[in-house]
């Protein structure tokens, strides 16, 4: 929970979403996504209602706006834990070592930094896999999973509700065992929760903003990050620092032959797969961090397996991690970091983030070669989670560059009455959720703009700064410094950040 309102909104990701909760917060429809005046498409409807509910219990701020991501990401961690908590196998260590690797990986760090649905999204797939996973013991978690996909459908959309069946059948298909299949569909209870809440929710929405509906199947928001290469690369670094040992339990955990043997582990490793998969092929790619959970429980079951005695997958499980980290982290990221201006400004940052990555491959290193599995246990996760503090800064920097927060809270102060901002070739949502105040958009590429966001004032035209320009009543630009050239007259700077000039006309 600390931390999560040290840095800005990033847009567009953080800004949409604040900007909507803020406007259901202040008295809009609930039922309908504006940003003001601005209507928005999305699938997160209750996550904008927890935000929204936050704002009233915290204040307005962005830490009341991440409190609920913050929170998912604890439910993350517990559900991995507890998913290798099962009887009758009991290990208190193989729960902890879950834990602490779901915890260590960069990519949960992230999304439950961030404002945004995809934290709530993960959280209630993992409860889902926790309630299958657990079914063993009793049909009653079952109950829980379907308790958990009625509400991953509610704050992320459809993909809340298909993806865990998908998972699922995929499972009895390569197990040609139907028997959880069979459970899954026709517990009665579970299956009464699911449509009960699934359905009052659909049908509100059916009743009272079908436009909603519409946006929820056919105009999804989605983030990418610098491209394909951007996108290979966020991948990769959010299942740090545990490569190489994912990599080793997940040829462990695949099947050598068929037909396949039912096992908790082979669940693991599709629930994790189908889930990275569509992460990647919806370019979502913060979806990744559901697949986060299961892989950790699978490591989680994979390490405690290797401490009792198969010491030589631990071995190569610690050779795969040097030889994935050092080149990769030591080499490459700092010589890809020129081609992302966002990165190559936090560089600096990363020669921590770095020493930290060389301690835990250290402590790995170390302790296995010396046989010492306890304080293997103990230390390597614990080195993980130290990574995440210098991680910490890294992000905070990275999403301060991202953000508009100096400029948002000094427009909070100045901009009084029927008084314009204007943004000139710039799309910040989040300058609603600062100032409470509509942008005009000029001259944005319809390309560029915020997705899923429509009906936004907006024009090409450069005549449409100089009419609000010389109105009576004051008039506020945000610019990025390179378009000095061609600001109207009579320019007050207000202040400049991150290369974004705020003007004013008076």
């Amino acid at each position: 929970m600390h931390g999560i309102g040290d840095h800005g909104l990033i847009d567009p990701v953080e800004g949409v979403n604040a900007s909507i909760a803020l406007h259901m917060y202040g008295g809009g429809n609930y039922l309908m996504a504006r940003i003001g005046e601005a209507l928005a498409a999305g699938t997160s409807m209750g996550t904008w209602w927890l935000m929204s509910f936050a704002l009233k219990i915290f204040g307005w701020g962005e830490s009341s706006v991440r409190f609920f991501s913050a929170l998912a990401g604890l439910v993350m961690i517990l559900a991995a834990a507890l998913a290798n908590a099962s009887k009758p196998d009991m290990s208190s260590r193989r729960s902890w070592l879950a834990a602490s690797i779901c915890a260590g990986t960069t990519l949960c760090f992230t999304v439950s930094q961030l404002a945004s649905s995809h934290a709530l999204y993960s959280c209630f797939t993992a409860l889902a896999f926790l309630g299958i996973v657990r079914s063993k013991e009793s049909r009653d978690w079952l109950m829980l999973s379907h308790f958990a996909i009625a509400f991953a459908f509610i704050f992320h959309g459809p993909s809340g509700f298909f993806m865990p069946m998908l998972a699922v059948g995929i499972y009895c298909a390569l197990t040609q065992d139907h028997e959880l299949l069979k459970d899954f569909f026709t517990w009665p209870a579970g299956i009464i929760i699911n449509l009960l809440i699934s359905g009052c929710y659909f049908s509100l929405l059916i009743s009272y903003s079908p436009q909603t509906v519409y946006f929820m199947f056919f105009e999804n928001q989605s983030y990418t990050f610098g491209g394909i290469w951007g996108t290979i690369i966020f991948a990769f670094v959010g299942f740090a620092p545990f490569h190489g040992f994912f990599l080793q339990a997940i040829y462990e955990a695949v099947p050598k032959k068929f037909p396949v043997q039912k096992s908790s582990e082979l669940f693991m490793l599709v629930w994790a797969c189908v889930f990275f998969i569509a992460g990647l092929c919806s370019k979502d790619i913060l979806t990744m961090a559901a697949s986060v959970p299961a892989l950790s429980s699978l490591l989680g079951r994979r390490l405690d397996r290797w401490f009792r005695g198969r010491m030589n997958s631990l071995r190569y499980a610690v050779m795969f991690n040097i030889l994935i980290l050092v080149p990769v982290f030591f080499v490459l990221l700092p010589l890809t970091s020129r081609h992302f201006p966002v990165m190559s400004e936090s560089l600096l940052s990363l020669v921590p983030y770095e020493i930290t990555i060389g301690l835990f491959i250290f402590a790995s290193w170390y302790y296995t070669k010396t046989k010492q599995i306890t304080k293997w246990a103990r230390n390597v996760p614990a080195a993980a989670l130290i990574c995440l503090m210098p991680a910490a800064g890294v992000f905070n920097l990275t999403a301060n560059l991202y953000s508009v927060r100096d400029i948002g809270l000094s427009l909070r102060g100045l901009v009084k009455g029927r008084e314009a901002i204007i943004q000139d070739g710039l799309d910040f949502p989040s300058i609603y959720f600062y100032t409470l105040r509509n942008s005009v958009l000029v001259d944005v590429p319809e390309s560029g703009m915020t997705p899923g966001v429509n009906e936004k004032k907006f024009a090409t035209n450069f005549s449409i700064i100089e009419q609000y320009w010389n109105r009576k009543s004051r008039v506020f630009l945000i610019t990025p410094t390179y378009k000095n050239s061609v600001l109207p007259k009579n320019v007050y700077p207000v202040i400049e950040s991150h290369k974004i000039l705020l003007l004013s006309n008076q």
